[in-house]
């Protein structure tokens, strides 16, 4: 780095520097090939994966005691736990890490159980993904709640916030909503929404996998009683992070060992996942703090700012991507799921053509070596509710993170415009 540039603020993605800071570009398979499958798990940041390999080579066994080895290990599993609190903005407390977001979306709402009752209602959408729809129907079965669905704009396949409004009542436990769409990509109305639980005693879970790729999640700021989303989806190894404030944990039911409910963090805890992925995540923060100091210069703002700060560059090089790739379809006989537009919405597309199934648009743009997959992606019923009734086939989604460039999108174009 310069003189001047540790001095001057970038105003726009350097990602040169960026994809240099992911070893995958190196290989020669990733080299050659335009990666558009992020939504479903992105690329790993180097320094994740120099601590997951240093865990795996040095550390590899049970972690905490006397001797060395054991005493490095545990250290090195709390740095993970303490850098992804910092990085969120959170007490550590209030970080649980679990195999998957999936199975901390189980496991928190079998944790409900104490509070939701046969006179309650649990409010999802057919918006989410089936993770967050799914473990709060089958509450709503072991307990005889009432599971009301806010559903989705067939038009448009939004969520409108008129519906939710009538959909709250006085018998409300919880809603459970996705942050953004993993198919349409439209933000949506998390703030309105957890203001009107806050004001009718109802609690509020929100699923972030498909937004916290692009915009990193000001959990303090929203002020949820839960937030999941997936590390794996966010450059780092294959964990599900959840955070649940301290005062909604005071009706959950611990899932953990009954010694070890006394541990806020490990109250959620039902699998103890792998103790080196856990450890790799502090890898993400110095990725984070790289980042940060590359784009702003040297700076004493804490890994939370520092998170925010950079996400919000990441977030404005994939708009601008995401829209060069919209005008550039605009033309040809495809219909998008969603908004034609960047506005309001993540860069995550999903689309079907009027000449060509979703497959077959996947299968041209692999001999293009453009990783874009088909299929519903865990959303069915917003698939269905849509009017995809194949949703085997589903639709083609292309999916963005921060370290693809216009060289990956011109690719798509051109691909596109070729088939069609």
């Amino acid at each position: 780095m310069t003189d001047n540039m540790k001095n001057q603020r970038l105003n726009q993605l350097d990602i040169d520097f960026v994809r240099s800071c992911f070893p995958t570009f190196e290989q020669p398979l990733a080299a050659k090939t335009a990666f558009f499958e992020n939504a479903g798990g992105s690329y790993v940041a180097g320094p994740v994966l120099d601590r997951l390999m240093h865990f795996y080579l040095v550390n590899k066994v049970q972690p905490y005691g006397a001797s060395e080895i054991l005493n490095t290990a545990g250290e090195q599993m709390d740095a993970g736990r303490t850098t992804m609190a910092d990085l969120l903005g959170i007490a550590t407390t209030d970080l649980t890490l679990g195999a998957s977001t999936t199975q901390n979306f189980n496991t928190l709402a079998i944790a409900c159980e104490g509070f939701v009752s046969k006179q309650s209602e649990v409010i999802v959408t057919n918006q989410d993904h089936e993770a967050n729809i799914g473990a709060w129907e089958r509450l709503c079965k072991r307990t005889e709640a009432k599971l009301v669905v806010w559903e989705i704009n067939p038009e448009t396949a939004e969520l409108e916030l008129d519906s939710f409004r009538a959909l709250l009542s006085t018998n409300t436990a919880i809603v459970c909503m996705t942050h953004s769409s993993n198919i349409i990509g439209t933000i949506n109305p998390v703030e309105q929404v957890i203001e009107l639980c806050r004001a009718n005693n109802t609690r509020v879970a929100i699923d972030g996998v498909s937004f916290a790729p692009h915009q990193w999640p000001d959990i303090p700021t929203l002020a949820p009683d839960a937030y999941c989303f997936s590390t794996y989806k966010t450059y780092g190894t294959h964990m599900g992070v959840m955070f649940t404030s301290e005062d909604f944990r005071t009706q959950l039911t611990p899932q953990s060992h009954y010694f070890n409910e006394r541990y806020a963090n490990k109250l959620l805890d039902t699998t103890g996942p792998d103790h080196a992925s856990i450890a790799a995540l502090a890898g993400l923060g110095e990725y984070f703090s790289a980042s940060h100091s590359h784009h702003f210069g040297v700076s004493d703002v804490t890994l939370y700012e520092k998170a925010l700060q950079i996400s919000a560059l990441m977030h404005a090089h994939e708009t601008e991507l995401c829209k060069h790739l919209l005008d550039g379809i605009v033309d040809l006989p495809i219909t998008i799921l969603g908004r034609n537009n960047t506005d309001g919405r993540e860069a995550n597309i999903a689309l079907t053509s009027t000449k060509y199934t979703s497959a077959e648009l996947s299968a041209h743009l692999a001999k293009h070596n453009i990783a874009a997959g088909n299929g519903d992606f865990y959303a069915t019923r917003l698939l269905k509710s849509a009017g995809i009734n194949d949703t085997e086939d589903g639709v083609l989604r292309i999916s963005f993170a921060h370290y693809n460039n216009i060289d990956d999108v011109n690719r798509v174009i051109a691909a596109l415009k070729e088939i069609h």
